[in-house]
């Protein structure tokens, strides 16, 4: 199971993209494969399984927004084949007790020992969502922390070569803060998603080249996670910065020398 944000969505036709905790490839969904409890918008957190398709491209088989309906989703059918098998067991002991008494109380120990190996199977799948449940909850735990350490080591340390420090441009302490991690080449505070290519596929910059185009994340205070904040740039070294504050609905052109 995977988590992520909604990234783009097109209420027209349909189809939207999710942006991937810890993964730069985002992957798309169709409604077709959404099963959420509030409309869909973007910046909405989901948990969804993907594979891809036979161009290649990562596609969402089932979203969801809860993390445990896709484990326990796939638990009934397990155990209703569990069951069946139970069941057709059942009658062939009932069918050979009327020819042996010691199969009889054979047969009859093994049915018992059923309800233990269904109590077991829901067991294993709910400690199974359990786990998963708090692999994301670290993740997205350490990833806070982390920003939150690099900003505070921004407004409390100084760099001997000036480097690290940030110069005003815009007044935003966290903004002026990622054009300098951008300068310098990072640290960033979430290495696997600052720094891959912005695809535009929104269409509010200009038409440029694949790869033409980096985002970054901008930190907002008090979120614990990225946020709707981000910088793009365009060129390698970057020549342009843009700065949207609405996750891509908008964007404002930054002068940086």
């Amino acid at each position: 199971m995977q988590s992520g944000e909604i990234k783009h969505w097109n209420q027209s036709q349909g189809y939207g993209f999710i942006d991937v905790d810890d993964q730069p490839e985002d992957v798309f969904f169709h409604i077709s494969k959404v099963r959420l409890s509030q409309p869909i918008t973007v910046g909405q957190r989901v948990y969804f399984n993907s594979e891809r398709n036979d161009k290649n491209q990562l596609q969402a088989t089932e979203v969801t927004s809860i993390a445990l309906s896709i484990a326990e989703s796939s638990a009934p059918d397990s155990i209703n084949h569990s069951l069946k098998h139970n069941s057709k067991k059942a009658n062939a002991n009932r069918h050979h007790n009327t020819n042996s008494n010691s199969n009889s109380n054979s047969n009859s120990n093994s049915n018992r020992a059923n309800p233990n190996k269904k109590s077991k199977l829901s067991t294993l799948f709910s400690l199974i969502a359990i786990i998963a449940v708090a692999l994301y909850f670290f993740a997205d735990l350490k990833s806070s922390l982390f920003a939150n350490d690099l900003a505070t080591s921004s407004q409390t340390s100084s760099a001997p070569t000036g480097e690290a420090t940030a110069t005003s441009i815009t007044g935003d302490a966290q903004i002026d803060r990622t054009i300098a991690l951008i300068k310098q080449g990072g640290p960033f505070p979430y290495p696997n998603k600052d720094g891959t290519s912005f695809y535009n596929r929104e269409g509010q910059l200009p038409s440029q080249s694949s790869g033409y185009y980096r985002e970054y994340t901008v930190p907002t205070p008090g979120v614990s996670h990225r946020g709707a904040r981000r910088i793009v740039t365009g060129g390698n070294p970057p020549t342009v910065y843009y700065l949207t504050l609405d996750h891509y609905n908008s964007f404002s052109k930054l002068e940086v020398d």
